[in-house]
């Protein structure tokens, strides 16, 4: 659990990671359109494992993640 509770902690920075970087790069190299299940799931598969290893590496220096830590600063 060690690896995967940072991850829980930082939902809104991945959720909008995955939006932006994950389907972001999927689309400018033009792999969203006709793509196979086996493809599908290994880009998944792929930005899960980077999202884990992002957030473990992130909360040994931070308690929170970088939205997470602007939302809070913003509404106080």
């Amino acid at each position: 659990m060690a690896w995967v509770a940072p991850a829980g902690r930082q939902t809104l920075t991945l959720y909008i990671a995955h939006i932006v970087i994950g389907m972001g790069t999927l689309e400018a190299l033009g792999l969203i359109q006709d793509q196979t299940v086996g493809a599908s799931v290994t880009a998944s598969l792929a930005f899960c494992i980077a999202a884990v290893l992002y957030a473990r590496l992130w909360a040994v220096k931070f308690r929170r993640g970088p939205i997470e830590a602007l939302m809070r600063y913003l509404t106080g």
